[in-house]
């Protein structure tokens, strides 16, 4: 037997893989055993392999040829086991796999019983001398593309997954299969007659260690204390201490017993001073490999104290912490609960790990609230289920708990106030949590629970700043008309943006007990699909009808039940996931109702308390508006009504113009659809030809019934009826628009009428119209100082007059109306 540094190499990577097979076996790895057994039977052949290599370099017997061509299949065979560990830890399915089997056989047979891979191998002065086969190349090179083919696999598995565990556990299995494949190719050289493929595999072994003992490699979990790997560099130093004392004695064995012993003595010294930084310097190094969590902890708690101290927004704090403390620790999920208000519980502010839009909200009276609140302590999971103080929860709190997944519930105190709860889910490693984790996780809630509470009074601060202006602004608007539509417009519209819904819809009841949507405003493109101006749907009438008599809010959900497809589109629940439905009252009386619809899914509550304190508010002032804006309306109707009898009061006292105004009416509107109008000027042409003498209810009887021609003073007063009438409509907001045109109904196109002398397009178009028909129908009509002239006499003198008195085109338009006629 031949024990030589050659023979050292496969010994230590047999030593390294048996204890890799050790570990793997007898630890509690959370992993399938088959995806174990797969690990275990590739560290089987690596054994082998080295094993081999091992006996057939130390001599063991005369049969070096049996011991190389063991070895050869060692390479081979881990490449077929390589293939058959990644298939499991990637969970591929291929079908060629059996053929990988039956090529790991085949060449098994091969080069173990035939000259074809290996012919010869013997032993030469420690070194191996060796004759490949005919066929070696046909029969390993299908395992070394096996190998490259499992690179191949784990990298693109490392690109693929985004979980920084499994990235970090693949990035060492990647390095180390890396370092085989390439150092393998040494065998074909004349270099392959030195173990450098074996130390390769012991540089394999111990990425693979570090893998299990840092990241956990298959969830293997593997105890190491602290004071073992940090005797490690003590080793080394004392190792290398007597190194230099025996080449001191070497150099100086002449010397004196006294000169050796003052010469040991300052050797030591040197070596101590020397030693000393690299022993702090290899205990940091072994803090950042085997126990990189506390290590990096410890900076985590750096970072995050005077991170959070610099920030007041409440989601940016709430989310770094979470996303640091999840990544540095390997938590699968972590949450913050936050005080929502005096008596308003604990909302879920933030959380990492959990199902999206996830919502959940604790009591004040919550157990777990009243226990941290009293206690001021972590709370363990366990706890829950042995002590009898949490038997009181609910059923829909014990599942509220299950969704939560926390391991540790840690209280965020401020001056002994609980102000919000911390839980951790549990360790991805499925490790529990120690005494070191909990203090730094108790660290990171005191340290951070000031800066939480901060940003969150920020944060509420910031939003009542923000409601405030927009009621201010909401208010402004209101008080600034009273015209009906744009009060309910700036309703819809300032509700959405300060509530920040979807949409909001306002339903105002109608004579038949119904209700009919006035208005709607949303913050997508979807306001044609509210439903404005119709009338509600049959089904949800007695929803309307129960919140109109209760006069309490309800909040519907879209997965509510029961609850009908029906249903949910009569509510625009296909627009939202949840609708709230409000009373607008002013003291007893209703005025309607007012809905906000959500379709953002969100972990907070779309309707939580803040958010109806503030649709109360917006309720109070919609309610005084929207009663404000009908008792206006209600006025501009009575107005309207009196106006209309003031038409019909001038129009009895001028016998001459009984018809006259109806007659007018018939062939403006005829005119202003030639004119292509839309309806609602169509609409305010048909009262001013029906309004446009009612000035006249201001000339005296004397002057409207003289049956001979007037004299220049009476038609000075005659001439004042229209600036008159003008006057009379202008308060009126549905008149508002014919005010106009009756004041000018009597200017001329070339600017010599009256009362202001306007010409051309000076002259409203309204006004224009007027002329024409007005001329026409007053040529027509008898007078009490004349007959009528006929309609050709009356046609010849608009024709006469086009260019002077009237506008040629509006004439020309006339002509061909009244043809039709």
């Amino acid at each position: 037997m031949n024990f030589n540094f050659s023979s050292l190499i496969p010994l230590i990577a047999l030593f390294l893989y048996g204890v890799l097979y050790l570990a793997t076996t007898f630890s509690k790895a959370s992993t399938q055993i088959h995806e174990r057994n797969a690990f275990k039977g590739y560290l089987t052949m690596m054994m082998l392999w080295s094993l081999s290599a091992f006996l057939l370099l130390a001599a063991i017997d005369n049969h070096p040829t049996f011991w190389f061509r063991l070895m050869a299949f060692g390479a081979v065979g881990s490449a077929v086991t390589l293939v058959r560990f990644v298939r499991t830890v990637t969970a591929k399915h291929w079908a060629l796999i059996n053929w990988v089997y039956i090529y790991g056989v085949v060449s098994f047979i091969l080069m173990m019983f035939t000259p074809l891979a290996v012919e010869f191998a013997v032993m030469d002065n420690m070194e191996v001398l060796y004759e490949f086969g005919s066929l070696i190349f046909v029969i390993a090179a299908p395992g070394y593309f096996l190998n490259l083919f499992s690179l191949f696999v784990l990298i693109r598995r490392f690109q693929e997954t985004d979980d920084v565990i499994i990235r970090n556990r693949l990035r060492y299995l990647i390095l180390g299969f890396a370092v085989i494949l390439l150092i393998s190719l040494v065998n074909f050289t004349p270099l392959g007659k030195y173990p450098i493929d074996i130390a390769g595999n012991s540089i394999t072994a111990i990425l693979i260690s570090y893998a299990i003992l840092r990241h956990q490699l298959l969830d293997i979990k593997v105890i190491v204390r602290k004071s073992v790997l940090y005797s490690v560099p003590t080793i080394i130093i004392g190792t290398i201490y007597f190194l230099i004392l025996s080449l001191a004695f070497n150099l100086i064995s002449t010397y004196s017993e006294i000169e050796i012993f003052g010469l040991s003595l300052f050797v030591a010294i040197l070596t101590a001073l020397v030693a000393q930084p690299f022993r702090d310097k290899a205990q940091s190094i072994i803090d950042r490999l085997f126990f990189r969590e506390k290590y990096d902890s410890s900076l985590m708690l750096q970072r995050l104290s005077s991170r959070t101290a610099l920030v007041l927004d409440l989601e940016q704090v709430t989310n770094m912490i979470l996303k640091d403390l999840t990544e540095t620790l390997h938590i699968k999920n972590a949450a913050f609960f936050l005080k929502r208000g005096k008596g308003a519980g604990y909302y879920l502010s933030a959380q990492i790990g959990l199902e999206p839009f996830i919502k959940i909200r604790m009591s004040d009276n919550h157990p777990i609230v009243l226990w941290l609140s009293s206690h001021k302590d972590v709370l363990r999971k366990n706890e829950l289920d042995l002590q009898p103080y949490f038997k009181s929860l609910w059923r829909k709190e014990r599942d509220d708990l299950e969704k939560l997944n926390g391991e540790l519930f840690i209280p965020l105190l401020v001056k002994t106030e609980l102000v919000g709860i911390f839980v951790i889910g549990p360790k991805r490693s499925e490790q529990g949590y120690s005494e070191d984790d909990q203090l730094t996780l108790t660290t990171l809630a005191n340290q951070t629970a000031v800066a939480i509470e901060n940003a969150r009074l920020y944060k509420i601060e910031q939003d009542r700043r923000a409601e405030l202006t927009m009621l201010f602004n909401m208010s402004r608007q209101l008080v600034a008309t009273d015209d009906v539509d744009k009060v309910l417009n700036t309703i819809t519209q300032y509700a959405t943006i300060s509530t920040n819904v979807t949409y909001t819809r306002i339903l105002i009841p109608d004579s038949s007990e119904s209700f009919i949507c006035r208005a709607a405003h949303s913050v997508r493109d979807i306001d044609a699909s509210l439903g404005i101006g119709k009338v509600e749907p049959e089904i949800v009438l007695d929803i309307y009808r129960d919140v109109q008599l209760s006069g309490k809010f309800r909040i519907l959900e879209k997965n509510d039940s029961p609850s009908s497809e029906e249903l949910n589109q009569a509510l625009f629940l296909s627009l939202a996931t949840s609708v709230c439905i409000y009373p607008l009252k002013v003291v007893d009386e209703f005025m309607g109702l007012l809905i906000f619809g959500e379709e953002r899914r969100t972990q907070r509550e779309p309707f939580d308390a803040n958010k109806m304190q503030l649709i109360s508010l917006i309720a109070d002032q919609a309610g005084s508006a929207l009663r404000r804006s009908n008792l206006h309306e209600q006025l501009e109707e009575s107005l309207f009504e009196t106006v209309i009898a003031l038409a019909n009061a001038v129009e009895a006292r001028d016998t001459y113009t009984e018809d006259h105004s109806a007659r007018m009416e018939v062939l403006v509107v005829e005119v202003c659809k030639q004119l292509d109008f839309p309806e609602e000027e169509i609409q305010n042409m048909r009262l001013a030809a029906r309004m446009h003498d009612i000035g006249k209810i201001g000339v005296p009887d004397h002057i409207l019934r003289k049956p001979s021609s007037l004299t220049e003073e009476e038609w000075v007063e005659m001439r004042k009826h229209p600036e008159i009438g003008a006057k009379i409509l202008a308060p009126i907001t549905k008149m508002a628009p014919v005010s106009p045109i009756i004041r000018a109904h009597h200017e001329k196109f070339n600017g010599t009428g009256y009362p202001n002398g306007l010409e051309k397009g000076q002259i409203p178009l309204g006004a224009r119209i007027l002329a024409v028909v007005d001329a026409y129908v007053a040529m027509t009509d008898d007078r009490l100082y004349r007959k009528s002239l006929g309609h050709v006499k009356a046609l010849e003198e608009l024709i006469k007059n086009k260019g002077s008195q009237f506008d040629p085109e509006i004439v020309d338009i006339f002509l061909k109306v009244i043809d039709k006629n």
